[in-house]
């Protein structure tokens, strides 16, 4: 019996995997592993954002409130009730999704900018029950002490261990996700994204898919906010404002809006090239800031979309002139 065959993606994505595996070899400084760590978390919460504006249509700008939502339960339950990194982390997911589905099914019948709008009045109002609410959440001192997570009551206690554990959680969700995407409700949410008049016609529901498709990009934030609080120790409701949210929806849109590996290249392009413009000095956030017009206007489809385009016509370029040079 013969054995079964890779395809060429799999073998792809394993080797992708396995460099990445090499990068706290590669880098050989802390903070650089720190960073690679904060990236790994941002994408997770990119690949959510991006499945429900990229591939559902649905425009949120307050994504940052269920990434505090996940940060926090796995804070609480494991600083004041004692449970374990390993039961807190779903935990957190679940109620980031949970709440995502209370605010989902009145907030999506809006539309456009509409949603938008409400989507960041939902991170305002988080925001203020996080620093008012001091008894549960420490208010603006936030919650300190949150424990390292433990694997065999072995305690991960460098960043390089923290990177493994992230990069482990990272893989389950992008590889859920391009389930997700490559299933019949991924193609639904093309057709929503597309034209939801045309989708309704043809039987898609509406209003259950991006009830959905909602639901499932808060419970990745979720996930991502427990990894952020028991990989940072500590965190106050500062680091979850309306920045944090316009930040990751740039990061979709310069990678790649609709593409898989979109939410990657966009947080790995903005987060590396907000780090190399320190050079700049004062003049970083100017810097960075035009790096991210130039890719968003040259670039309307991010990355992602807009390279393999570029290199087709550069091909389609260089085999036109060789046409000619033949010809002459």
């Amino acid at each position: 019996m013969a054995a079964p065959r890779l395809t060429s993606s799999t073998t792809r994505q394993v080797l992708v995997i396995a460099a990445v595996c090499l990068v706290p070899v590669v880098l050989r400084n802390n903070y650089y592993v720190h960073l690679a760590n904060t990236a790994m978390i941002t994408m997770i919460v990119a690949t959510g954002l991006n499945l429900l504006t990229g591939y559902c249509g649905q425009i949120s700008i307050g994504h940052a409130a269920f990434w505090a939502v996940g940060a926090y339960t796995s804070a609480l339950l494991t600083t004041r009730l004692g449970w374990s990194f390993w039961a807190a982390l779903p935990a957190s997911g679940l109620t980031a999704g949970a709440l995502g589905y209370v605010i989902g099914r009145p907030t999506l019948r809006l539309k456009g900018a509409y949603l938008a709008i409400a989507s960041i009045g939902v991170g305002e109002i988080v925001q203020l029950v996080l620093l008012n609410w001091t008894k549960g959440t420490g208010g603006a001192l936030g919650i300190k002490g949150i424990p390292l997570p433990r694997v065999f009551g072995f305690e991960l206690v460098t960043e390089v261990h923290m990177f493994y554990l992230i990069l482990a959680v990272f893989v389950l969700v992008f590889w859920i996700n391009d389930g997700i995407v490559g299933s019949p409700i991924g193609r639904a949410f093309l057709a929503i994204r597309q034209n939801e008049v045309a989708a309704q016609f043809m039987g898609v529901d509406i209003a259950r898919l991006k009830v959905l498709a909602f639901v499932t990009s808060t419970v990745y934030a979720g996930v991502a906010g427990s990894l952020f609080a028991h990989l940072q120790g500590y965190i106050s409701p500062y680091g979850f404002g309306f920045k944090e949210s316009v930040g990751v929806l740039c990061m979709v849109l310069a990678g790649g809006m609709g593409y898989r590996w979109g939410p990657v290249i966009g947080v790995l392009l903005l987060t590396v090239g907000r780090e190399s413009f320190r050079y700049f000095q004062d003049y970083q956030l100017v810097v960075y800031g035009l790096l991210l017009i130039i890719v968003i206007v040259f670039m309307p489809k991010g990355v992602a979309g807009s390279v393999p385009e570029l290199a087709s016509r550069w091909h389609r370029l260089v085999a036109r002139r060789n046409a000619r040079r033949n010809e002459s």
